[in-house]
């Protein structure tokens, strides 16, 4: 495979979307992809074991769905440092403890965008700063209502069921 051109047909504020030429196979073909910086999503875990979502309304799909606090890198910013950002920013917490979980795409098939996921634990409270157009209620789920929210499949977004599934793995040991 082959890339003979690449042409970016709108930059956006978090993203670029181009269209690519590719010789495969003796063949020419034509992609459409979306280029983004990468994202954050975090498992924020309260001294009592419960997890803090979110539930937030989403333009795209026109509904409210439950996620976990995520958010999109800055150009040339750090995933960690986002993440830290993106808790207190959605949040008002901050972890004094943190560790990554999983990276993977979201949907690579069109997208280059790669999530980094954390857990952050050893929380406190110090204030939030939420962007004007977030319309988020914090949600804490313990354990139980996690698995409860997976069973009823209250969870539509692919990083929070990731990122539920294998924190949930890991404290449970399963």
């Amino acid at each position: 495979m082959k890339l003979l051109k690449e042409e970016v047909v709108y930059r956006g504020k978090f993203m670029d979307f181009v269209v690519r030429e590719y010789e495969i196979n003796g063949k020419v073909k034509v992609r459409q992809m979306v280029r983004h910086p990468g994202a954050v999503a975090i498992v924020p875990v309260l001294p009592d074991g419960r997890v803090i979502y979110e539930r937030q309304y989403r333009f795209a799909v026109g509904d409210y769905i439950y996620e976990l606090p995520a958010g999109t890198l800055e150009r040339g910013e750090e995933p960690l440092r986002a993440a830290q950002r993106e808790l207190v920013e959605e949040t008002g917490y901050r972890a004094n403890r943190w560790r990554k979980l999983a990276e993977f795409y979201l949907a690579p098939g069109y997208s280059t965008e790669y999530m980094h996921l954390y857990v952050a634990e050893e929380l406190e409270f110090v204030g939030e700063s939420r962007d004007e157009d977030e319309d988020i209620t914090l949600v804490p789920m313990s354990l139980e209502q996690m698995e409860s929210a997976l069973k009823e499949n209250l969870f539509k977004d692919a990083k929070t069921l990731v990122g539920t599934l294998m924190y949930l793995r890991e404290v449970r040991g399963c």
